[in-house]
């Protein structure tokens, strides 16, 4: 936006145009700009590979878990 120079002017749309894309399985990472989604998406995947190992009932919201007395 600051490339766009505008004094009083308001940038009001900005296009984005993908070529030659792949599948997301045939990338060796898939990029974001955003580091909170770039961290969530990491546990994403490491949570998937802890239940592929020990089941899908050994992790889940820490709400549904009892307190420690």
């Amino acid at each position: 936006m600051d490339a766009a120079a505008l004094q009083r002017g308001r940038l009001t749309a900005l296009a984005l145009k993908g070529e030659d894309l792949v599948d997301a399985d045939k990338v060796a990472q898939q990029i974001t700009l955003d580091d909170a989604r770039e961290s969530r998406l990491i546990a994403e995947a490491a949570i998937d590979r802890v239940r592929g190992k020990f089941g899908p009932g050994v992790i889940g919201p820490a709400t549904v878990f009892r307190r420690a007395s």
